[in-house]
């Protein structure tokens, strides 16, 4: 089964959310945009912010999504998978750079009500 970019960046949102992120934002661009979804999350430490983007990258690999290599530094990973736009952040990173701000015109998606509708698939090994 393939997943479209809505579907993939709703899981990358459960997935933040299992690992215990916070503040997690799921953004629908408009269409003149480079990708569709963007996802946000803050993590308390730089270890939490790489255990998110790394479940999200075995979320991917599991289900053959396309990817980027994780980038970023301390306090900051992006994970690229084309569509759809991961950034998993410290708290100090997310206050600092507010990335919302950067798409005005963005849709923010109801996760409670969209993540009770999503289809479960097999969680990462």
């Amino acid at each position: 089964m393939t997943l479209g970019s809505r579907d993939l960046a709703l899981h990358a949102a459960r997935l933040a959310q299992d690992k215990s992120g916070a503040d997690v934002v799921v953004l629908e661009l408009p269409r003149s945009a480079l990708v569709d979804y963007v996802v946000i999350v803050t993590g308390r430490s730089d270890r939490q912010v790489g255990a998110i983007t790394d479940e999200v990258l075995r979320f991917c690999k599991q289900h053959g999504i396309g990817h980027s290599p994780a980038e970023g530094e301390s306090g900051w990973l992006l994970l690229d998978c084309f569509d759809v736009v991961v950034h998993a952040m410290s708290e100090e990173m997310r206050e600092f750079y507010r990335l919302e701000r950067l798409w005005p015109s963005a849709r923010a998606v109801d996760l409670d009500t969209e993540l009770a509708k999503l289809p479960k698939f097999a969680a990462a090994s």
